[in-house]
């Protein structure tokens, strides 16, 4: 038996670990007017219902926990929007079958991996390759500090894999402001914004 649903979203009093404008940290600027987007490792797809509200045309989520699935694409249907939203169970470790199931787009605007690189540990440079194989033109990556500062980003430093793969990184930002809640991990995050490059 699996371990019990515990949702990353407080959405009500669920139990959930993080409010939406705490994972918004930093993106208020992302211009998703008229937009496709992607959130990889979307939980209960707040950010891409959110973004749906600031004026995407599409969102799709992929996420591992089915549950969550369910309830994402039951938010959609709550909020009258399931015609321009829909959320995918898959598991990033196996990123081809992941990213591209059917009803998905074949590349979007906007792509959104906020921290669900490292859950594929070793696999996590060769996954990000593919998430960024998805991406048209905003590719928007979030990544705990201990990840990157001790984890894979030593062994494959993100900005290097992706600028050499036809982007170019924007801004990043390292720390995480402190909140109530505080964030779940040690230390803060690493977030960064790549373009892909014009060719």
């Amino acid at each position: 038996m699996g371990q019990p649903y515990r949702p990353w979203f407080i959405i009500g009093g669920n139990g959930g670990q993080i409010p939406l404008k705490r994972q918004l940290l930093g993106l208020d600027d992302i211009d998703v007017q008229s937009k496709t987007l992607l959130d990889v490792g979307c939980a209960e797809g707040l950010m891409a219902l959110h973004f749906l509200k600031k004026g995407a045309r599409i969102t799709h989520g992929v996420e591992i926990r089915e549950r969550a699935v369910e309830v994402a694409q039951s938010l959609a249907g709550h909020i009258g929007v399931a015609d321009k939203t829909r959320f995918y169970a898959g598991d990033l470790r196996f990123p081809d079958k992941a990213l591209n199931q059917e009803g998905m787009l074949p590349s979007y605007d906007v792509v959104f991996a906020m921290a669900s690189l490292q859950k594929t540990k070793r696999k996590s440079g060769l996954v990000l390759l593919k998430i960024a194989e998805k991406c048209g033109e905003t590719l928007i990556v979030r990544l705990p500090f201990r990840e990157v500062s001790t984890g894979w980003r030593k062994k494959s430093d993100p900005v290097e894999l992706l600028e050499n793969n036809g982007f170019i990184l924007k801004r990043e930002s390292c720390g995480y402001p402190q909140g109530d809640p505080p964030y779940p991990m040690e230390g803060g995050s690493w977030l960064a914004l790549f373009e892909r490059r014009a060719e």
